[in-house]
């Protein structure tokens, strides 16, 4: 039993230090260097882009993958919608969750109960809204910086967190690129993101999935 926990430890380990490595950071953050940062995802109005997310489950094989398109509204919410394999989309703000159907039909819904999917959706919408003190107090935070690439990594401070999630990077330049989540277990979710486009606003389009009631928000658009 001792041995099957080591290995087991050995291989979150590495896991971790796997994904530090990806990319060479060779310096720690000034207070200039995250300052800037945050200025940028703060200044922010309204992004749009693709992603793909890849769950590396125990005792499967192969990667789940799902591929997908989002988009941030600062002060509305961020919409997640995954494309392929089917069509699964979602509406975060700050006092619920929106579910979505294919034909624009949406429903208030209870939070998540997988915690790690919450934890991964609780950390996207805080990370592109800026809220560095929500992040702060939920996580113990660790910047490093290569030139203009910088990695911020997320140690999860609460209990119940640490039960579940051993560790989240996040790594960007002009925005955020990648987001991976290593679960206690050894479970890993990676989310690329790509193609991102800011503009000032939505389009009327593009608003109607940040409100049940779309049509009085989004006549001016």
């Amino acid at each position: 039993m001792k041995i099957r926990q080591l290995i087991y430890r050995l291989r979150n380990i590495l896991i971790i230090i796997s994904l530090a490595v990806t990319t060479t950071y060779t310096s720690a953050a000034t207070p200039e260097q995250i300052a800037k940062v945050i200025k940028q995802v703060n200044d922010i109005r309204f992004i749009q882009g693709q992603f793909v997310q890849q769950k590396k489950i125990q005792g499967i094989a192969y990667p789940l993958k799902a591929e997908g398109h989002f988009m941030f509204w600062k002060g509305q919410g961020l919409y997640l919608a995954t494309d392929k394999p089917f069509f699964n989309a979602m509406t975060l703000t700050s006092t619920g969750i929106i579910n979505w159907q294919l034909d624009g039909t949406g429903t208030m819904a209870q939070e998540e109960s997988g915690i790690i999917q919450r934890e991964v959706n609780k950390t996207l919408l805080a990370f592109f809204s800026a809220d560095i003190a929500l992040i702060e107090q939920r996580f113990k935070v660790d910047w490093v910086f290569d030139k203009d690439q910088w990695q911020l990594s997320l140690t999860p401070k609460m209990d119940i967190i640490q039960k579940n999630m051993r560790v989240a990077i996040i790594r960007g330049q002009q925005f955020m690129n990648e987001l991976s989540v290593i679960a206690a277990n050894g479970d890993q979710t990676d989310l690329t993101f790509s193609a991102q486009q800011e503009s000032a606003q939505p389009t009327a389009v593009q608003c109607r999935w940040f409100y049940l009631q779309a049509q009085n928000a989004c006549n001016k658009f």
